[in-house]
């Protein structure tokens, strides 16, 4: 896990990250590091600076490494809008079979596939769990599992296929599952309980949920597009979710983006890990959010007992109508009093503060996070040195704090490669 935050106003963009990893083999306990880059500039000139989150690689390949070898392939192009270089990134990605050759490619599908199997087989037992009950005959498991195989295939073929993934490649696959089937066998084989599953029926059902779904069967990575385009006199972001290839294909979302305009204020947005922070900028976080949202639904409803208890007959039938209009409007009023509280003044001074200013501000906010975490966790998933840099129209990307796994001082030939090649 990670945290990050980003602040813009009219005068520029603040962008600061922890630099906490994690990694597991599966097998052993996690690890945890404390050395991540985690902010990264997209742009030789300096305009626009792309921030990571969640998964630390697309497809086993480093987002560093990744996002360096696109600076480098970008050169001095530049375009008029931040979303343009979120689109620049995307096809870099989609179509480098350098970094993600073939045989790769189809070694994921591989993987993929095995995941989705696994969770047709889940959301069928789990709706009927006879499917998997082995003291039954396997004949009744196995119309069980026809009937689960109809309302999957149905809840698949709703949902469509996943944008901006297309159905030609999928068809492809289904008109030779032969593969897929023989492999779906060897796990079928494997345990007494799933016996009872078609492994034609896995196999297709599990390329479907690999297209319709592929959210489920992939790591997800945050990506943060922030800064200038050559157009933009105010900045903006792009908020993207970067799930890897499905195939040739890259799935990803675009979750949020936002322009500054004339008329606008300031904008402070938390990424990953931030209950601190949001505790600071709206005066709650999903943990309070959630208690209060339970306990208001126990104490609604002891209004309700009491009022029967007391004579007042309320109709059976209006009870439940009641009791939601009641219980969500009083959410969305303590909700809307904490942000016109909290929020809204915190916007108002951040859209008059300097650029240090914000940059101080970035770092105490991610630095009360990783206290909350250090005290309050017995993880590591927050914490390290800070990173924070700073995009403006004119000086484009300065770091206020950055690490370095080496020391610039003793590494001079660096230095000089560096200077060549920004010449």
């Amino acid at each position: 896990m990670t945290s990050e935050i980003l602040l813009l106003n009219k005068r520029g963009v603040v962008i600061g990250a922890d630099s906490a990893a994690t990694t597991s083999s599966g097998i052993d306990h996690p690890r945890y590091s404390k050395s991540a880059n985690k902010i990264f500039e997209l742009t030789k000139n300096g305009s626009i600076a792309a921030a990571v989150f969640g998964n630390a690689s697309i497809d086993g390949v480093p987002w560093e490494l990744a996002i360096k070898l696109f600076r480098s392939q970008l050169g001095t192009k530049a375009f008029n809008r931040t979303l343009e270089y979120a689109a620049a990134l995307i096809s870099f990605l989609t179509d480098n079979g350098r970094l993600f050759p073939t045989t790769f490619r189809e070694q994921q599908a591989t993987v993929q596939f095995d995941s989705a199997i696994k969770e047709i087989a889940r959301l069928a037992s789990d709706n009927d769990k006879s499917i998997r009950d082995t003291t039954l005959p396997v004949p009744v498991r196995r119309v069980a599992w026809k009937r689960q195989v109809e309302r999957i295939r149905a809840l698949l073929s709703a949902k469509g296929i996943a944008l901006p993934l297309t159905e030609e490649p999928l068809h492809r696959v289904l008109e030779d599952l032969e593969p897929w089937v023989r492999r779906a066998q060897v796990q079928v084989a494997a345990s007494d309980s799933l016996f009872a599953m078609d492994c034609e029926d896995l196999a297709d059902l599990g390329h479907r949920l690999r297209y319709a779904m592929p959210e489920t069967v992939s790591p997800r990575s945050g990506l943060v597009i922030a800064g200038y385009g050559e157009d933009q006199i105010f900045p903006s972001y792009a908020q993207l979710e970067i799930f890897g290839h499905v195939g040739d294909e890259l799935f990803y979302r675009l979750d949020d983006s936002y322009e500054m305009a004339q008329d606008a204020g300031a904008v402070i947005q938390p990424f990953a890990m931030s209950s601190m922070i949001n505790i600071f900028t709206d005066g709650f976080d999903r943990n309070l959010e959630n208690i209060i949202d339970k306990q208001s639904q126990l104490a609604f409803q002891k209004a309700l007992s009491r009022c029967r208890e007391v004579g007042i007959d309320i109709p059976h039938s209006s009870l439940a109508s009641i009791f939601d209009t009641c219980q969500r409007d009083f959410v969305q009023a303590w909700k809307q009093m904490s942000w016109h509280r909290n929020r809204l003044p915190l916007l108002g001074i951040l859209q008059g503060l300097g650029i240090g200013e914000m940059a101080h501000l970035a770092t105490s906010l991610l630095e009360l996070q990783s206290l909350k975490e250090r005290v309050t966790s017995s993880s590591e998933t927050v914490g390290g040195p800070i990173d924070v840099a700073v995009i403006t129209k004119n000086e484009g990307l300065v770091w206020i704090h950055r690490k370095h796994f080496f020391d610039p001082h003793l590494n001079m030939r660096y230095s000089a490669r560096l200077h060549h090649s920004l010449a």
